[in-house]
């Protein structure tokens, strides 16, 4: 496909973007900087309560990143190859849960993490513990909530991946006298990097903007930046502020992802990919 057949099929989508997504945001911030100045980002960034909160955020994403990744990997590495008659049904099952709202499942971990759910009462029915678990409304609550919501992206993501890649490139390796686990090493992992690494990138991003996953699973004392912006919006009425923790919180995530691209970028054409492959 040429250069211009393939800007001008991307043109409308790219349109949209600007009309839709960026022109909105440019308007907002040239209108907020006219308003208050950087006021309010001084604010944010001078304060160790905010910088705390935004410190929470990026750890939790992270955490959850690396939980999905480690999850979702071998459930990946099983639905690319397995040769089962329930590969279909495997894979609607990886599906399923997008079509519960996100609200349905907090409150399911509501119902299984409170002090009086079904996790401790089976612990105690074990003989496990004397005293209630207090899992709920604390970070480890939004952690496992964030991870059930977003493994099926990693799943799906690196799935893709590695059905694409060439199973005759795995029996060469085998030919030449590799073991399936040095095979797994040194062929498979690092061909099934860019899903890995667009897996990572997308669990983490919806990691940091989620909302109602925090809300409900963390309660009123836990905070990430989602929360912070809902609370400035709908309760101290301060448009201002939550417009100025909304920028900090995009560009964090964009110099976090710039990174994660320049990384992955170097480390694919260390694999002998990129342009000149």
């Amino acid at each position: 496909m040429r250069k211009h057949q393939a800007f001008y099929l991307a043109l409308p989508t790219v349109l949209a973007l600007l009309v839709l997504f960026i022109a909105p945001m440019v308007y907002i911030l040239v209108g907020t900087l006219r308003t208050d100045g950087l006021q309010y980002y001084q604010k944010f960034l001078t304060d160790s309560f905010y910088l705390n909160i935004l410190w929470t955020t990026v750890k939790i994403s992270l955490q959850t990143t690396l939980i999905c990744l480690l999850l979702g990997y071998p459930a990946a590495y099983f639905l690319a190859r397995t040769k089962s008659r329930i590969k279909n049904l495997l894979i609607i099952m990886t599906v399923f849960p997008f079509l519960v709202s996100a609200v349905v499942r907090s409150y399911g971990w509501m119902v299984i993490l409170g002090k009086n759910g079904l996790l401790n009462q089976l612990l105690r029915a074990l003989g496990l513990i004397e005293k209630p678990l207090s899992i709920l409304y604390t970070p480890t609550a939004v952690l496992i909530g964030l991870v059930h919501l977003l493994t099926p992206y990693m799943i799906l993501g690196i799935t893709s991946v590695i059905q694409s890649i060439d199973r005759n490139v795995e029996y060469a390796a085998h030919s030449l006298g590799a073991s399936p686990f040095k095979t797994f090493l040194k062929v498979t992992l690092p061909l099934s990097s860019p899903g890995i690494i667009s897996g990572c990138i997308l669990v983490f991003t919806l990691s940091m903007t989620s909302y109602v996953t925090p809300k409900l699973l963390g309660g009123t004392k836990f905070r990430m930046m989602s929360t912070m912006v809902f609370q400035e919006v709908n309760v101290n009425f301060n448009w201002g502020f939550a417009s100025a923790i909304s920028y900090i919180l995009l560009f964090v995530i964009l110099v976090i992802l710039l990174v994660s691209n320049f990384a992955a970028d170097r480390y694919t054409r260390r694999l002998g990919g990129g342009k000149n492959a």
